[in-house]
């Protein structure tokens, strides 16, 4: 449960920093939408058989500069199971974050940089204030992020995340890879409806070709 918990947690701050060109797989902005977003609830649904089923969510929070500023995962008994807050610099950049899991009385922490080869990298810091799991990101020519590598604090690799995007950067795409080379599930995605500002709140999500999930949102914005 706690490495899929960071899994989910790197997932979520590397969209805290693709918001810096408003662009993210599942948090898709469009450019072209003179609003700035206030908020993103998202609902996911799994399908199965004749049966739609609640599985889980976020609430994200944006403030006017359009930056993320926190993120509530909620769980399938739609309770608040993670809390997450971003940090920003005086230059409004990105630095880090600190989370809740269910029953934490003292915050997690994370950190963003830049590596010695251009990357930026997220990372999950432990009660020493050292790394223990972190994701290397690396984007295309529009910022989208088409390969997230992760390590754990020993430098040891853990496996990738791979996403192909189209020419709206929306995800189609995607499939995670262990450490040892086997690849899961095949997701593609299927949008569905797009709001008046076109940013999607509606799409599909099927794995190996069976359809397996609807993902919904519920889009405000700054007036």
């Amino acid at each position: 449960m706690k490495k899929l918990l960071l899994l989910f947690i790197i997932t979520v701050f590397a969209s805290s920093c693709k918001y810096e060109t408003k662009k993210e797989e599942n948090y898709k902005v469009n450019e072209k939408s003179e609003l700035k977003i206030a908020k993103i609830k998202e609902e996911n649904f799994d399908l199965r058989n004749d049966s739609i089923l609640f599985s889980g969510g976020t609430i994200e929070n944006f403030n006017k500069d359009g930056n993320s500023i926190d993120v509530y995962w909620i769980g399938e008994k739609k309770d608040t199971i993670l809390r997450f807050y971003r940090k920003y610099d005086e230059s409004n950049k990105l630095i880090g974050a600190e989370y809740y899991e269910q029953g934490d009385t003292e915050p997690n922490r994370d950190t963003v940089y830049v590596n010695s080869d251009g990357l930026k990298v997220e990372a999950s810091l432990n009660t020493e204030n050292q790394i223990s799991w972190k994701s290397t990101i690396t984007t295309d020519t529009n910022g989208n992020p088409v390969l997230k590598t992760y390590q754990n604090g020993k430098g040891e690799y853990r496996g990738l995340d791979s996403l192909f995007f189209n020419n709206q950067n929306l995800v189609i795409k995607g499939f995670y890879e262990n450490s040892k080379g086997k690849r899961y599930s095949i997701r593609t995605y299927e949008y569905i409806r797009f709001d008046e500002q076109g940013n999607w709140t509606e799409r599909k999500m099927f794995k190996n070709d069976t359809l397996n999930q609807k993902q919904v949102r519920t889009i405000t914005y700054h007036e």
